[in-house]
């Protein structure tokens, strides 16, 4: 199983205002800029968390983004199926045979629905706010980075400078 980067930013940008609970409403640029992930591509992606009740809009002089539950209540199930549609577990991964796909006439798809299964309780057990402090704070690559490594996928980290002046 393969989550989207969709997924990934969601999932982040959700974990940053839990950690940040105290500084809300947020701003997309804000988590965008402190996450590392593209500011257009993140602000559609509230569109969706907004529509989904996970986020609410604020508007007025502290405009920006706050929660619309309590991270307690959202589960990283709900948060996956939500981003990524509810067949995210369904389907039999090898989907292009003639068997059918049912647990009844193929071992296969039989083993495939009991892990999935396995999964999907997990899922609903792990809570954002159990995710978010259980889950060390780290930027996404930035594009140029992404570009200079060329097809690795590792995530790099960025360390905070400090300027001394000597005397």
């Amino acid at each position: 199983m393969k989550v989207s980067k969709t997924t990934a930013y969601a999932l982040h940008a959700m974990m940053y205002m839990v950690r940040h609970t105290t500084q809300l409403p947020v701003t997309t640029g804000i988590v965008a800029k402190s996450e590392g992930i593209p500011s257009i591509y993140l602000a559609k992606i509230f569109q969706r968390l907004a529509k989904a009740g996970f986020v609410k809009a604020v508007k007025g002089r502290q405009k920006g983004y706050t929660l619309a539950r309590s991270p307690n209540e959202i589960s990283l199930l709900e948060l996956l199926e939500t981003i990524e549609g509810k067949t995210l577990f369904d389907d039999c991964f090898l989907r292009q045979c003639d068997c059918s796909g049912t647990p009844e006439n193929c071992h296969i798809y039989a083993c495939w629905a009991s892990v999935t299964k396995r999964i999907r309780d997990l899922l609903e057990d792990i809570t954002l706010e159990t995710a978010t402090w259980n889950h060390p704070e780290h930027r996404f690559c930035s594009l140029t980075d992404s570009l200079r490594q060329g097809r690795k996928k590792k995530i790099k980290e960025y360390p905070v400078k400090v300027k001394t002046k000597t005397l």
